[in-house]
């Protein structure tokens, strides 16, 4: 993302996500469709940082659209989107951005994109896991259920949005993270991972 992995945690950028899964004709899986819809604050951060809408009239032109997907989508080699998918509980390998859209939903810049897989899976009964998740927690992604990005999956998957669910324990370690200022890092590794939200795609 444009805004950058900067350390801090706690989190600070708030995402609404969407998560869908594209299918060969032969019925393997071969990329995820993810939508990222930021928060107000975050969105007039990046109007102001992308020089967006220069006319002033609330509205992003072509300029403005390919310079969101330029900065959206144009990843660091080390940078995985905080897209995480398993197979099997295996991880696999996913590639670039591609087929990227970005617009205004309300006051809130919105990027589409398909994310494929380094190489088509046949699922036969085994679970894949989607999990959006900054390691540090800087980010947080809520993803919402869609049955417009869940839709024309083969006829032998099916796929559900299962949200995080705190307990006493996670949301005492979210109390503590909250604490952190941007510059400060949480201790704990991969602390993010703890309170993502799953899609889980099943096909028989």
């Amino acid at each position: 993302m444009c805004l950058g992995q900067s350390a801090g945690a706690h989190p600070h950028v708030f995402v609404d996500a969407k998560a869908g899964f594209l299918f060969t004709g032969q019925g393997k899986l071969r990329a995820l469709r993810i939508s990222w819809t930021y928060d107000a604050f975050t969105t007039l951060f990046l109007i102001d940082a992308l020089d967006l809408d220069r006319d002033g009239d609330g509205q992003l032109n072509d300029e403005d659209r390919a310079a969101i997907v330029a900065g959206e989508t144009d990843w660091p080699p080390d940078y995985n989107g905080d897209v995480y998918l398993e197979v099997a509980g295996q991880p696999r390998v996913l590639t670039r951005p591609e087929n990227a859209v970005a617009g205004m939903e309300g006051d809130q810049i919105t990027i589409v994109f398909d994310l494929p897989l380094a190489e088509p899976e046949t699922l036969d009964g085994n679970p894949a896991v989607l999990r959006l998740y900054d390691p540090v927690y800087y980010y947080a992604y809520q993803i919402l259920p869609d049955d417009t990005l869940l839709q024309d999956l083969p006829r032998a998957c099916e796929a559900a949005v299962i949200p995080f669910e705190p307990d006493s324990a996670s949301a005492a370690l979210q109390a503590k993270l909250a604490a952190l200022s941007r510059e400060e890092t949480p201790e704990q590794e991969d602390v993010g991972r703890l309170f993502s939200d799953q899609v889980r795609l099943t096909c028989e």
